[in-house]
């Protein structure tokens, strides 16, 4: 004691540097600690890595039978769909080219006929868009598709004229890929003969689908009617691809009428001859509409969509 209170600068330095170091062995220890608890995680990681690329995966038995189960859940519902489509699908008859014309001429009458019974105006020379073969006979192989696609095509325009629309303007379709014959590729007659080259086989499509292009003239209640029916149709499944809705006045009507049509609006035949006489407009007695009243003309170009589901021994 006599010697620390002779150096008391020397001693608190020596005190200093002993708590220093224990401090520092301490922090030293823990993190030596630390640090070798983290390399013990690192290896473990490592050697579960190495273990899961070198060993060969197996699915449990419980991943398995969920896996199952999902795959005939999916299964049962691709069912149940294909089950409600496959009744709104057109069947394909075998038809013949003159067949299928008679058929054209049998469906135009119709609906001739039907567009006089609810005062439809027509286009001129109305053919339900397969104008060409009024007078011409369609090839063998396409016949059969263009009976399927006349029923459906004479739906929609039986459709449209029995809502009573002011006029059904026109009516217009693409041609199926079967109805454009192939060319033959000429051969020369000095070369030997090649054995034909079969064409590969187009690949299977489960969904495809004609277009149908329509305009018609109508009140809004009438081509909402129309639309609404081509949505729920029973006898074919339809998509509206596009629509255009076009107002046929630009304009919308003043909100006060004009004399002149103050004096036609007005059903008591006296009040006008005595406004002629005075020369003074009568005042109009009934209500001015100014929305409702309307007439739009409807643009709408339709798919008619084919289904080809594969057979169920197939699956």
């Amino acid at each position: 004691m006599n010697w620390f209170r002779q150096n008391v600068f020397l001693g608190s330095f020596l005190v200093t540097v002993a708590l220093a170091t224990i401090l520092v062995g301490y922090f030293l220890l823990h993190e030596k600690g630390a640090a070798g608890e983290q390399q013990r995680r690192v290896d473990a990681t490592l050697a579960e890595l190495r273990r899961l690329r070198q060993g060969t995966p197996f699915p449990s038995e419980k991943n398995l039978r969920k896996m199952k189960e999902q795959i005939e859940t999916d299964r049962q519902s691709l069912l149940a769909l294909e089950n409600a489509l496959q009744p709104r699908i057109l069947p394909v008859v075998p038809l013949q080219p003159n067949e299928f014309q008679a058929q054209l001429r049998q469906a135009t009458t119709a609906i001739t006929e039907q567009s006089r019974i609810s005062k439809v105006r027509l286009p001129e020379n109305f053919y339900l868009g397969f104008d060409e073969y009024a007078t011409s006979l369609p090839n063998s192989t396409a016949a059969p598709l263009l009976g399927r696609e006349l029923k459906a095509v004479e739906w929609l325009a039986n459709t449209i004229v029995t809502a009573h629309v002011d006029s059904l303007n026109s009516l217009s379709r693409i041609p199926l890929m079967e109805e454009q014959t192939p060319v033959p590729i000429p051969t020369s007659t000095k070369t030997r003969a090649a054995k034909p080259i079969k064409p590969a086989a187009a690949p299977r499509r489960i969904v495809e689908s004609s277009s149908v292009e329509v305009a018609f003239s109508a009140s809004p209640a009438a081509a909402r009617k129309v639309l609404n029916q081509i949505a729920n149709a029973r006898e074919q499944f339809f998509i509206v691809r596009t629509l255009v809705v076009k107002n046929q006045v630009a304009k919308g009507p003043p909100r006060e009428l004009n004399p002149a049509a103050a004096a036609a609006a007005n059903p008591n035949p006296s009040l006008v001859s005595a406004g002629a006489k005075t020369g003074r407009s009568p005042a109009p007695t009934g209500i001015n509409f100014i929305v409702g009243t309307e007439h739009i003309d409807v643009t709408a170009r339709i798919e008619i969509v084919k289904f080809d589901f594969p057979k169920a021994a197939v699956r």
